[in-house]
């Protein structure tokens, strides 16, 4: 079972409800399908709706594949397809370096745009770098012995297309397991090389390396479940582990005291603070050197300042100190490991986006959705083995929720590094889906024919506000707060409100915070609602379909709006500054 089932989740229903009539239970049962619909396909709902296509190639080698088996990736490309956000369209491609057979490309799955077997980068009928927005490489194999101009990496003309990718914008994903696993496909790509380690570290002596796969330093995520002791199988069962996220801050508005994670970490219920577990995982890191090169030009290029961008660890795991596996390996020291590193091209100058995780086995199936009864990993003939084993995540509501923060990570990971144009598309198809919420029709434009002159500051500034929020209830806080950046940006540079700018961070560090009294954030709520009064003056009601003209429309009107709305918020703001020395009168002494 790969995915949530509707019918699984419904025979879970607490026993109270049990008692209800059977027309009851079928009106539940049809609604928990209507919002499944709704998730998946909210074109049925709007038939305006329209989704940015996404052109996603996911490649694997060796004994990881797309099947329903335990190294298969099955759950996680049915998690692309269907629990992206709903204006977002992943087209999936899969590939596999091997010549593998139907059930391993996952044959039966309908929706796949492409299958593509004994895959090469260096073939122009299956990859030109500007084929695909976003690569995600899932490597087991430590060197392509055999295999034409390939070694211990892929071939030279093979990697040199997948730099000509990156160098466009497009975005990667990469990662393996312990020691030198996946390194074949991915070790010797620029960025990518140092950004995990793809081999024995600090050193090959098992006593002390890290990525090994029975050593006491090695990085063991595994949670102690619900049976005895410590098992190589309580990587199956519905315990994750736990994660500690890199934050970040700003100073502006309502920023001021949150703590953001990075993107790929925001849910859309919170914070995405768990992954699978995993017995002996690999390691990111950031690099030890930035300043080299890869095809005559800066492996990590500079933005606009001048600041070199550089990649970072933004999520560690925890191994517990004496895990054992039953015995079968070192009883581990306590320690933390890079579980994701990052790299945000995008700042450099529009070059790719980069995604690095410590495992493949925070992505297959043994570690989603249980054992394979008889498979490699069955150890149910041990007493005492727990029943969740079998099904994962799936075995409880708990495991449930925890799934759906893992998936949720998926799609966050392919959203955010989407290249450029991508995410435009992204943010212009977010003006559509705010602009017709029921709440923002319902509760602050249901008279679209008032003139947007005749609507006060404050007025706008609470539509900017549910708008604001909105958004990020059917995104996360982390993709509302990026669109609402790239909105503001083309009208005024606000000081303080990204706060992913490494700029932001230094300042931060630096301890030169502004005064809390200034806070640009009701000037962007105003400008926000504005903006969304006069697109919605443009278009009343929902149309049929939308066109391309009809965006070009709407952008303008858009701009139009932001520009009353600045003019409206800075107006008024100057007036409350002009006014503040009467709000506060020093006293003199005595």
């Amino acid at each position: 079972m790969a995915t949530q089932n509707p019918d699984r989740s419904f025979s879970e229903t607490p026993t109270a409800l049990t008692t209800l009539s059977p027309g009851a239970r079928e009106l539940i049962a049809s609604n928990v399908k209507r919002r499944l619909e709704f998730q998946r396909t909210p074109e049925l709902f709007h038939p305006w709706w329209r989704r940015c296509t996404v052109k996603t190639l996911i490649v694997a080698d060796g004994s990881l594949n797309f099947g329903e088996g335990d190294f298969g990736l099955s759950t996680f490309v049915r998690a692309l397809r269907h629990e992206a956000p709903a204006r977002v369209g992943f087209q999936l491609t899969l590939a596999h370096i091997r010549n593998v057979g139907d059930a391993a490309m996952l044959a039966s799955e309908p929706g796949i745009a492409n299958r593509i077997q004994a895959f090469r980068f260096d073939n122009a009928a299956h990859f030109t770098p500007e084929m695909y927005d976003q690569i995600w490489l899932f490597g087991i194999e430590t060197a392509y012995a055999t295999a034409a101009g390939r070694g211990p990496f892929l071939a030279a003309a093979e990697i040199n297309a997948i730099h000509a990718h990156m160098q466009r914008g497009g975005g990667i994903f990469a990662t393996g397991d312990h020691g030198y696993l996946g390194q074949a496909l991915s070790g010797g790509l620029p960025r990518v090389r140092g950004m995990r380690h793809w081999g024995d570290f600090p050193s090959a002596d098992n006593n002390q390396n890290h990525v090994s796969m029975s050593g006491p330093r090695r990085n063991d995520s595994n949670q102690e479940g619900h049976d005895t002791g410590s098992s190589f199988s309580d990587q199956s069962d519905d315990v994750p582990q736990p994660l500690d996220l890199l934050l970040y801050s700003s100073y502006a508005g309502f920023l001021r005291n949150a703590r953001y994670p990075h993107p790929v970490f925001c849910g859309r219920t919170g914070r995405i603070d768990v992954f699978p577990d995993h017995p002996h995982e690999g390691e990111c890191r950031a690099p030890s050197d930035a300043s080299g090169a890869f095809g005559g030009a800066d492996e990590y290029p500079v933005d606009a300042s001048g600041t070199r961008v550089v990649p970072e660890v933004i999520a560690w795991g925890r191994v517990r100190s004496g895990n054992n596996a039953r015995g079968s390996k070192s009883p581990t020291v306590a320690q933390t490991f890079g579980v994701a590193s990052a790299y945000d091209g995008h700042r450099a100058g529009g070059k790719g986006r980069i995604v690095c995780d410590s495992t493949w086995h925070h992505f297959v199936n043994v570690n989603l959705i249980g054992v394979l009864e008889g498979g490699g990993f069955d150890e149910f003939s041990v007493p005492g083995e727990h029943a969740s084993k079998h099904d994962g995540f799936l075995a409880s509501a708990t495991g449930l929720a925890t799934l759906g923060k893992i998936k949720n990570y998926y799609t966050n990971v392919g959203v955010w590094i989407s290249p450029p144009e991508r995410h435009a598309c992204f943010h212009r198809f977010a003006w559509w889906e705010i602009v017709f919420s029921e709440r923002i029709v319902e509760a602050t434009l249901t008279s679209p024919d008032i003139p947007l002159e005749k609507i006060s500051g404050p007025a706008l500034m609470h539509i900017g506000i549910h708008a604001r929020d909105v958004f990020a209830r059917r995104a996360s806080q982390c993709q509302s707060l990026e669109w609402l950046i790239d909105w503001s940006r083309r009208f005024i540079e606000v000081a303080w409100l990204d706060p992913w700018d490494p700029i932001t961070r230094t300042r931060l560090e630096r301890g030169d915070p502004p005064l809390p009294t200034t806070d640009p954030m009701p000037v962007l709520d105003v400008a926000l609602g504005a903006a969304l009064v006069a697109m919605r003056q443009q278009f009343p009601f929902p149309p049929d379909r939308i066109s391309d003209k009809d965006d070009t429309v709407a952008l303008q009107a858009i701009d139009q709006g932001t520009r009353f709305g600045l003019r409206l918020a800075t107006k008024l703001v100057t007036e409350q500054v002009k006014s503040f020395p009467s709000l506060l009168r020093v006293r003199e002494p005595g």
